[in-house]
């Protein structure tokens, strides 16, 4: 990340670099039988899309205080179909 902010925009406190991840666990493993848990959004109008999958990282900025988080989408092709590559 280049710049940092240094305000949450929820309740103003401080931003800290952090790195987001959906990890699986042995339990959650055990309870879904291998399956796989997905992040997903949707714009208003549009259908669900994955933003994150496991066993893919991103970046985020997490709050000291409300503990707000804030995530990049890490799946290239879905970076692109919400506008964010150029």
């Amino acid at each position: 990340m280049s710049e940092t902010p240094t305000q949450c925009p929820v309740c103003g406190d401080l931003l800290v670099e952090v790195e987001a991840a959906l990890n699986r666990t042995w339990g959650n493993v055990l309870a879904t039988s291998f399956g796989s848990s997905q992040l997903q959004i949707r714009l208003e109008g549009k259908n669900w899309m994955p933003f994150m999958e496991p066993d893919r990282s991103a970046k985020g900025l997490y709050c000291t205080k409300c503990g707000s988080l804030t995530i990049a989408p890490s799946i290239e092709e879905h970076r692109a179909a919400l506008g964010l590559e150029r």
